[in-house]
């Protein structure tokens, strides 16, 4: 009798990860060229690690179906509506989330980020994710939708478990958050605003695919959409500042950087990140033969690390150019915050290195992590020294 295959989950592939990133560009580097594709019987799953095998599957949806991944009991969210309500559904949205309009933006963002560090400037501390990463996208998030969130400790627990159950290290549990925006839609029934809730409310009147439910969920996407990768930008960019105070300098010096070292954090320092899909049908990828409905794990980190594509991939150079990196996704599902997150962290550093003339991890306060998962940072304290005179 052929033993039916375990359901995975992402967390089973976590341990394959060294804690170590020489050692994890170097497995990465090992699989690409030993073994591009693997298939684990036990769950009926293949991962990919060469570029090309992963951004196929990215850029071809009707190959590889995000509607059937193992998501764990999230809600409805764009990144899992097959591609006819994924489009539909974007639609009413994307104008939002264009950069040339998040890029208008940018001056309101750059106050936004003034306000919160001004606390900073006079205390010289300041913990980077809840004193700076969250309260300044529940600000975002209230102005660019309209969506009224309670309290800056709610918002980053929403994220917190939002992306916890992402991975895999949370329990389903989204009843205060959705009982919350179905009150806010009850609002907005008998009084219609200038905002995106209203906006699908109007739209729900004349195509009734849009069910208030799906408003509700669509609101929750969004308001979490940049959250997790803006704070965890900041995380990983701060980081980066303690340990070589090089790097702030540097961009002290030539804020022009700052966009190319976005771009290098984003690939080189989210390298964990692997994106999952099904196979709608027999195929074949990378010279494998991939049956339909078998799981498909891509790792876009390792993809991010191909020396065929970013020479001397394990080096980290803010000059890099190109850096077409994979992480957030490429194609159709590319994580609709992505153009949000680069505007956002742009301006967050571009104040920071305008305002403080150096900075250094708080000896008191050492970096916390997520039991569960050691690259995700839950908070991170530093110490700050003003500039003398604040460059505008």
């Amino acid at each position: 009798m052929t033993s039916t295959p375990a359901k995975p989950t992402r967390e089973l592939l976590f341990p394959d990860l060294s804690d170590d990133i020489d050692a994890r560009i170097a497995w990465f580097q090992h699989m690409q060229k030993n073994q591009p594709l693997r298939f684990r019987p036990e769950y009926n799953l293949w991962e990919v690690f060469r570029y090309e095998d992963v951004q196929y599957v990215l850029k071809n949806p009707e190959e590889f179906s995000v509607s059937n991944k193992t998501h764990l009991g999230l809600p409805f969210s764009f990144g899992r509506a097959d591609i006819p309500d994924h489009r539909f559904l974007r639609g009413f949205v994307a104008r939002s989330f264009q950069p040339g309009n998040i890029e208008g933006l940018a001056p309101e963002f750059a106050a936004m980020v003034d306000a919160l560090l001004a606390p900073a400037r006079e205390s010289g501390r300041l913990e980077v994710l809840g004193e700076l990463g969250y309260p300044i996208m529940e600000r975002v998030v209230g102005q660019m939708f309209g969506l009224r969130i309670p309290g800056v400790n709610l918002f980053r627990e929403w994220s917190d478990q939002m992306f916890g159950q992402l991975i895999g290290v949370r329990s389903p549990d989204h009843a205060d958050v959705v009982d919350l925006f179905r009150e806010q839609l009850d609002e907005r029934k008998l009084d219609p605003r200038d905002d995106l809730m209203s906006a699908l409310l109007a739209a729900r009147r004349k195509d009734d695919r849009l069910a208030e439910e799906k408003i509700i969920h669509m609101c929750l996407d969004l308001a979490t959409a940049g959250n997790a990768p803006l704070s965890l930008l900041l995380a990983y960019t701060f980081q980066r500042f303690c340990r070589d105070p090089e790097l702030f300098q540097t961009l002290r010096r030539d804020p022009s950087l700052i966009p190319g070292a976005i771009e290098e954090i984003l690939r080189f320092d989210f390298s964990w990140f692997n994106l999952w899909r099904t196979a709608r049908h027999d195929t074949v990828l990378g010279g494998q033969e991939i049956k339909a409905d078998q799981y498909v794990v891509v790792w876009d980190s390792s993809a991010n690390f191909d020396e065929k594509h970013f020479p001397q991939a394990d080096r980290f150079d803010i000059r890099r150019s190109p850096n077409p990196h994979l992480t957030f996704g490429q194609g159709m599902y590319i994580c609709l915050g992505l153009p949000l997150v680069r505007v956002l962290g742009r301006v967050v550093l571009e104040r920071l290195v305008a305002t403080f003339s150096d900075l250094a991890a708080d000896p008191d306060r050492p970096v916390r992590t997520l039991e569960q998962m050691k690259d995700y940072v839950v908070s991170l304290d530093v110490v700050l020294t003003p500039s003398k005179t604040a460059v505008s």
